[in-house]
């Protein structure tokens, strides 16, 4: 059995297509994980680098804590099952599930004894005489799985394997592939675009989009909590009601004025308003303001609504509606004897108990659990200062951190999943007060103040930890999921470590310009620099370089940028990897002379992958020479 670690994985194709992103996560042993995402978000491509069918461009995979990056598909100890079956058609069922014991020279008793113990699980004995043209599709699914099981792998990795089956033989399909996992007691990933076969199947669903993990989590939690705007309205059918919004204050309350409907204003819970006040949330912007179809209902009073559409489902009703203002439906479930028909005037309300709230920009969620905590904070003397609270950071935490984390506001950025109870020696205590409780089905979650900051730390809490208003608490934040983040939610912490820039190199001054000679590397000349000819470290600053595009490369950015006035004022580079970030980019590059690969931060407008060799243009002001 074994368990997989994937870090800041990267896949990137050639011209700089991204198909995956800063890919983490840790699936436990014998879990059952599902990625689920819309067409073309990642999750197959992510599930072939584990399997080992694609190479990663950068990260690290480890399967039962070995690195396996390198390790040829193989020997990796996993088996796949693919959408399209991919048994040999020539071959019996037999022969296709004990095929792969067979290239191993595996006795021939042996591979009898498994195939039938896996046909028997399976319950297909009586067809192993047969050739997969003469089975329906369920009954080739359930061969591809057996050819899977007999290999005794430590992962199964399961690629859309329901995708060609009708609607009932998926639904068995899902409970019988269920039942195998708990009687295999392995690892399975499993790849599916569709949320009923993820939130019924998973422990853990990782939902994704355009390459990037929106958000990891137990499916009620991902239902309950969703962080984002897109984990919210991808899960749910019908999906997540979303209203335009701007909130108001009155007294201590906060409420929701609804787009079109200002007249009526959905006041929210006292402690959703303590989160609201607390945050600093601006009370002159719009927001997204969100609730399930199952939370609104029909009312006597409440927002007047007209009835587009009625579907009556066996069991329940979905009402289709319009309100003033707002171009979508709102949409609500009702019992199936309630008399409403399509054409009615009718009015709803919304459970204040269940509402939700997006900023439209960033289309993070605002209030119960956040995406991260993104608390001020700042460094000083190797110390992460926070509010009256200065937490110990050792060097090897120091050593990712970029130049400009000293020069900046800057935010600690921490999931609250990842706020520990217990010390230990990879983790930093941090003191705080408990605000107030929120129960969830699996956790609840705690909202916690700390001594001179303004935002609330917001993390989960076991069932059976019993926190109350006014508690002091000691809670622990691990070293290895503490990010830092600039005002524009640009990384100032990378995956990478980072090492002073520095070349030794050699100065002369001759007819007003000094050049100067990186030692086994390129050559800069510029006008006298006031520097005496002798032998220097040559520092090159992390920011400030320009990226010198070639014409093809150049398409789509400001021509300010590709102009380069000066010659012989270039370095080489050669790509090594990269961490594009929302307005920055952090590239790792090699230049001839330096000792170590070298970090440099530029406007996110180019990608190394698009030109992995290119020169970057270094002025006077980029670099500083340091006597030796």
């Amino acid at each position: 059995m074994a368990g997989l670690k994937l870090k800041h994985v990267y896949k990137v194709y050639n011209g700089g297509v991204r198909a995956v992103n800063d890919f983490n996560l840790d699936i436990k042993d014998k879990s059952f994980v599902v990625l689920v995402g819309p067409s073309g978000c990642g999750k197959s491509t992510t599930l072939r680098m584990i399997a080992g069918l694609e190479s990663i461009t950068s990260g690290q995979l480890y399967i039962d804590n070995a690195l396996v990056n390198d390790v040829e598909s193989k020997n990796r100890d996993i088996a796949m099952v693919f959408q399209s079956y991919a048994l040999y058609p020539h071959m019996t069922v037999y022969q296709n599930m004990g095929f792969s014991l067979k290239l191993r020279h595996e006795k021939p008793d042996v591979i009898k004894e498994k195939v039938l113990k896996a046909a028997e699980t399976l319950e297909i004995s009586d067809l192993l005489d047969r050739k997969p043209k003469e089975l329906s599709g369920g009954q080739r699914q359930r061969v591809a799985l057996g050819r899977a099981i007999v290999r005794e792998p430590n992962v199964f990795l399961l690629d859309e394997p329901l995708s060609n089956l009708d609607a009932k033989l998926r639904v068995q399909m899902r409970t019988e592939i269920t039942k195998l996992h708990e009687k295999l007691q392995t690892t399975f990933i499993y790849v599916t675009h569709d949320q009923t076969e993820a939130m019924t199947m998973g422990d853990v669903i990782v939902v994704m989009n355009k390459g990037f993990v929106q958000q990891a989590d137990a499916p009620v939690t991902l239902f309950e909590d969703p962080t984002n705007l897109f984990v919210a309205t991808f899960l749910g059918s019908p999906q997540m009601n979303i209203i335009e919004c701007d909130l108001v204050e009155k007294d201590d309350k906060v409420g929701v004025r609804l787009e079109g409907v200002e007249s009526n204003v959905v006041w929210l819970k006292d402690n959703t308003a303590k989160q609201i006040k607390n945050s600093g949330i601006s009370f002159e912007k719009k927001y997204l303001f969100g609730i399930r179809p199952d939370h609104v209902s029909v009312s006597k009073t409440g927002i007047p609504a007209h009835v587009e559409a009625v579907e009556q489902l066996g069991d329940e009703t979905i009402i289709y509606t319009t309100i003033e203002g707002h171009k979508q439906h709102v949409v609500l479930k009702a019992p199936l004897t309630i008399d409403i028909n399509s054409q009615d005037d009718i009015h709803i309300e919304f459970s204040k108990e269940k509402v939700y709230l997006f900023d439209k920009d960033s289309e993070h969620s605002l209030i119960g659990m956040p995406s991260y905590n993104k608390v001020p904070c700042s460094i000083k003397d190797n110390k992460l200062v926070i509010g009256k609270q200065e937490l110990e950071l050792d060097t090897d935490y120091t050593s990712h951190l970029l130049a400009r984390v000293k020069d900046e506001p800057i935010f600690l950025a921490v999931k609250p999943e990842h706020v520990e109870m217990e010390s230990n020696e990879a983790n930093v205590e941090l003191k705080a007060k408990v605000e107030f409780v929120e129960e969830r089905t699996n956790y609840n979650i705690i909202y916690a103040s700390m001594d001179g900051v303004t935002p609330y730390l917001i993390f989960r809490s076991d069932k059976n930890r019993k926190f109350k208003s006014g508690d002091n608490i000691s809670v622990y934040l691990p070293l290895d999921k503490m990010y830092l983040f600039n005002k524009d939610d640009d990384s100032l912490f990378s995956r990478e470590e980072i090492f002073e820039n520095k070349a030794n190199c050699h100065v002369t001054n001759k007819n007003g310009k000094t050049t100067i000679k990186i030692n086994g590397g390129d050559t800069l000349v510029y006008d006298d620099l006031g520097v005496e000819d002798g032998d220097y470290e040559f520092i090159l600053k992390q920011e400030g370089t320009q990226v010198v595009f070639d014409k093809k490369n150049a398409k789509g950015i400001e021509e300010e940028v590709c102009k380069v006035a000066t010659p012989n004022q270039f370095l080489k580079v050669s790509c090594y990897d990269e961490e594009p970030q929302h307005k920055i980019n952090t590239i790792f590059v090699k230049i001839k002379g330096f000792e170590e690969y070298v970090t440099l931060v530029i406007n996110n407008n180019f990608s190394v992958y698009k030109m992995p060799v290119f020169k970057i243009n270094i002025t006077p002001d980029n670099f500083e020479l340091r006597k030796l």
